[in-house]
Order: C-alpha cells, then sequence, then structure tokens
C-alpha cells in the first residue's frame, strides 16, 4: 500500500563518504537526490528481498547511469535470484541504448557494462575495507523450521564498522536469527507493522472480499511482519542502542498517533526510539 507522503523503502548507510544503498524502492533516485547524494556516487546496492516495493527503482538506477555514461561499476547485492532480475532488466535497456541520444556514431556504455551481480545467502560476508556486511535469512517468506529448505529468501542485514553496527531489518515477522544478527547493534531500522489499523484499511478499500480471504491476509501479515511491540522486543533481546522504524503502511504513526506506538515499544526496550521520516539522518 502506497502513502503519498513517503517514498518506497530505500536507505543509505555511509561508509566514510562512500553512499551504500540499501534497497531500491519506487522514487529512490529522486530521494538521493533530495539527500544531496548523487546516484553516480553508489557503487554498492544491497537488496534485502525482492518485492517489488523494495526494488521497483533498478531499473531507473540502470538507465540513469546509462544515460549519464557510467564507467565505474556498480556491484548489487541480494538474495538468489537478483541475477535474473538485474539481467531482466539489462536487457530492457537493449532499446534505450541503441537509441542513444540520436549522435552517429555515439555508443553509450550498457548496463552489462558497469553492473556487476553477487548473490548472498547467510553464509556469506561482503567486505569493504573495514566494513563487513553479514545477513541472516528472516521470516517475511517462510517460517524458520522451513529455513535452510529449497526457496527464495528474505535477507535482514547488518553493517559493521569498527565504531558503529547498524541493522536493517527489512521486511520480516518474529525472528530468532535476526534477533542473534541484531546482538549489540547501535541501531536497528526496523519495520512496524499494526495489524489492527492495516486490516481496517484493506477491509475499507475490498468492501466485497470474502470473510476467508480477510483472514488469510490478517493471518499472513501477523506471520510475515513485526508490530511496534516485536521491534522493542528485538531491539531489547538483542541490547541494542537505538531503534528507528522506518517501514510502516499509511495511517499509523501519524503526528496523531505517534505516541502510541512509542509507548508500546517503551514498555519492552529502555534505549531511544524513533520513528523515521523521509531523508532524515540516523
Amino acid at each position: 500500500m502506497q502513502n503519498p507522503a513517503r517514498a518506497q523503502p530505500a536507505h543509505v548507510f555511509m561508509h566514510g563518504t562512500q553512499p551504500i544503498l540499501i534497497d531500491c524502492g519506487e522514487a529512490a533516485m529522486g530521494q538521493l537526490k533530495r539527500a544531496g547524494i548523487e546516484f553516480r556516487d553508489v557503487h554498492h546496492i544491497f537488496l534485502t528481498h525482492h518485492h517489488f516495493d523494495h526494488i521497483g527503482s533498478l531499473f531507473a538506477c540502470l538507465g540513469l547511469n546509462m544515460m549519464t555514461q557510467r564507467r565505474q561499476p556498480l556491484t548489487i547485492y541480494g538474495p538468489p535470484g537478483t541475477r535474473s532480475i538485474v539481467e531482466g532488466l539489462c536487457a530492457a535497456c537493449d532499446v534505450p541504448n541503441a537509441i542513444g541520444f540520436g549522435i552517429p556514431g555515439q555508443q553509450l556504455p550498457h548496463p552489462r557494462d558497469f553492473t556487476q551481480v553477487r548473490e548472498i545467502t547467510p553464509a556469506d560476508a561482503v567486505t569493504l575495507d573495514d566494513l563487513t556486511v553479514t545477513c541472516c535469512e528472516n521470516t517475511h517468506y517462510r517460517t524458520e523450521d522451513a529455513f535452510g529448505q529449497d526457496g527464495h529468501l528474505s535477507l535482514s542485514l547488518r553493517f559493521t564498522r569498527p565504531e558503529r553496527s547498524v541493522v536493517f531489518t527489512g521486511d520480516t515477522g518474529p525472528c530468532r536469527a535476526l534477533e542473534t544478527l541484531a546482538q549489540g547493534a547501535d541501531l536497528i531500522v526496523g519495520e512496524m507493522m499494526d495489524l489492527d489499523v492495516t486490516m481496517k484499511r484493506i477491509r475499507a478499500m475490498n468492501e466485497g472480499m470474502p470473510e476467508d480471504r480477510i483472514q488469510m491476509i490478517r493471518d499472513h501479515l501477523s506471520k510475515h511482519h513485526i508490530n511496534a511491540a516485536d521491534l522493542g522486543q528485538l531491539a531489547a533481546t538483542a541490547g541494542a542502542r537505538a531503534v528507528v522504524a522506518v517501514l510502516f503502511p499509511p495511517g499509523i504513526a501519524t503526528p496523531d498517533t505517534a505516541q502510541v506506538y512509542v509507548d508500546r515499544v517503551g514498555k519492552v526496550f529502555a534505549g531511544t526510539f524513533s520513528i523515521g521520516q523521509d531523508l532524515a539522518v540516523h
């Protein structure tokens, strides 16, 4: 569900002066510019999973870099399936690449020339100078008793430098593997679902939907997403210092309701909690 006041999921982790993009939801390229970051300065993109709200601007990213004649490598990391998605987007660039700017003899670099893909799983770690990126499977796609079996992966990511560590939950339900990944983190950037508010909106937008379908959606959302209390419990169990909620559906955490969620998290987590705003810095 879209919120006209907010862009889709995309976050920047600053590694020194180098911006690293985590997820690439719709409007990510414009939001980078609003944050004072040139998209051409992004050399690494990490994807938590492949739902469209987290990858919707990948095509724009590849195309804009092509049209501005990027030569530097762009590496995209993500769970298995990332390569197939990027290859498809590169194929979609064939026609605009052939068109170019209509200048005879001019040849734009093709995204295939500058884009690299590295598919990652919980067994992998990525090292970029003094930054280490680790991950775990989370419960956005399936329950923990199905981990390790064949199937698509949804990942949570941890970025660790000598002076700071940040965990991005991505979309997830309650998850022991994520609790382990987040141990001692300085900051958890996490989603926050309000099931009752969300289901009320779903009912209002789908008046003719059968009740069994409504209950199926409710069951899915309750297992594959975390609410404010879950987010607070994750932070408390992990011993994190601070939490910011960034992935929440429209209609929750408004100025009128924010304190409700602050109170819910505060019941189980004694650290710093805030509700994220687009372009905010933490």
